[in-house]
């Protein structure tokens, strides 16, 4: 029985092919990727769009918060982030409720206006800045070879 490690005497890693130039164009061979990947700037420019989309979309859209009357489940809506909250509008929903709960109901929609305000203008400020910066920053050329 032979307790000494094994050596191995050949080399277990498989190395690249050498890519050798198209004939006739002295270049390397063209990547076969690039014809299905993006670039970079592709697909920054594309999470830009969705970013502003989304965050378009975030703010515009109707906030809801849960009813807590037990006999009438559901939701009320409150408003979006840019207009806020409406109390007329609210109280109306809510059946002409007293001071007490329509005061709470506009604290639950400024709180959740609020939490929907923290996530969609930074978003959508943050696609409407990267779609400008892909617009104005210079795309890199491409080296021009001498011959």
């Amino acid at each position: 029985m032979n307790t000494e490690p094994d050596l191995a005497s050949a080399q277990t890693v498989r190395q690249p092919v050498p890519t050798l130039p198209e004939p006739g164009t002295g270049r390397p061979p063209a990547d076969p990727l690039a014809k299905i990947m993006m670039s970079p700037r592709t697909f920054l420019t594309i999470l830009a769009v969705t970013a502003l989309l989304l965050g378009l979309l975030l703010a515009l859209l109707p906030v809801r918060v849960a009813n807590v009357d037990a006999r009438d489940p559901g939701h009320v809506s409150c408003g979006n982030t840019i207009g806020g909250v409406e109390t007329g509008p609210l109280a109306a929903r809510l059946g002409r409720p007293g001071d007490e709960v329509l005061a709470t109901y506009v604290n639950t929609c400024e709180s959740a206006i609020a939490t929907r305000l923290v996530f969609s203008w930074p978003m959508f400020l943050v696609g409407a800045l990267a779609i400008v910066w892909s617009g104005v920053v210079r795309r890199p050329t491409a080296p021009v070879s001498p011959g």
